[in-house]
């Protein structure tokens, strides 16, 4: 019986080009696997407010309103947090922005935490990043470490780009990481297609994700609440 399960990816750039070509690539590979559905976001043109820590998040935990720092359709924070709520994997793609994530997406992780205060319901979701550069050496390996982290406080299973190695490299080992142009940088919003390492480092991630959502379903399924330490949801209710 084949697992179905669903991934989500979204392009956390601010602009249209790269970022969402690199992530819609990843779900087009995660596609290929039976019984994967996905679903795409882009936060270019969208609002996303910082966290104010207020910490009513903390003191009254609701699903309903989730971050109560603003209301719900102030920005693009609940309807993103919806679409990870209901996916069973993700995959999160960022360009490095002076060597780590967007001002947009650090928003998005501070401000998630209203989501972990329900009781860490993200937990169990598998969990894989992609990021593009302008530079070789452009901070790949630290924006891929800040995504991970945020995902380990969520409790969420991280995986990296699988295990094949093709001949002519996977240009990095804990995520999917390409560079804008090569063998130099380009400024071309598609500029990333000229490097085909990243790019298929890109699609190693999207099976790499869909294999681990459906590992994750299947087991989980499999299980009873009193055979695990914590139930399967989030711990409160």
């Amino acid at each position: 019986m084949t697992t179905e399960v669903k991934i989500f990816g979204c392009a956390w750039s601010p602009r249209h080009g790269n970022t969402e070509i690199q992530v819609r690539e990843a779900l087009e590979a995660a596609a290929e696997l039976p019984g994967v559905t996905t679903e795409f976001a882009s936060i270019a043109g969208k609002k996303l407010l910082p966290c104010r820590s207020t910490y009513e998040c903390q003191d009254s935990p609701d699903r309903d309103v989730l971050c109560h720092c603003y209301g719900p359709t102030a920005d693009a924070f609940r309807e993103v947090a919806e679409l990870v709520f209901e996916a069973d994997g993700i995959i999160f793609g960022c360009p490095v922005y002076w060597m780590s994530v967007t001002a947009e997406l650090k928003a998005f992780m501070d401000r998630s935490m209203s989501a972990e205060m329900l009781g860490r319901p993200w937990r169990n979701k598998a969990a894989g990043f992609a990021t593009v550069a302008w530079d070789r050496h452009g901070g790949h390996e630290h924006c891929i470490q800040t995504m991970a982290s945020w995902a380990q406080m969520h409790d969420m299973v991280v995986v990296a780009v699988g295990p094949e190695r093709p001949d002519r490299s996977i240009g990095g080992y804990t995520g999917a990481m390409a560079l804008q142009g090569f063998p130099f940088p380009e400024w071309e919003v598609d500029a990333i297609r000229r490097d085909e390492v990243g790019m298929y480092a890109t699609r190693c991630l999207g099976w790499r994700v869909a294999e681990m959502a459906k590992v994750l379903k299947a087991g989980l399924t499999a299980l009873d609440d009193g055979e695990l330490k914590w139930p399967k949801g989030g711990l409160r209710t």
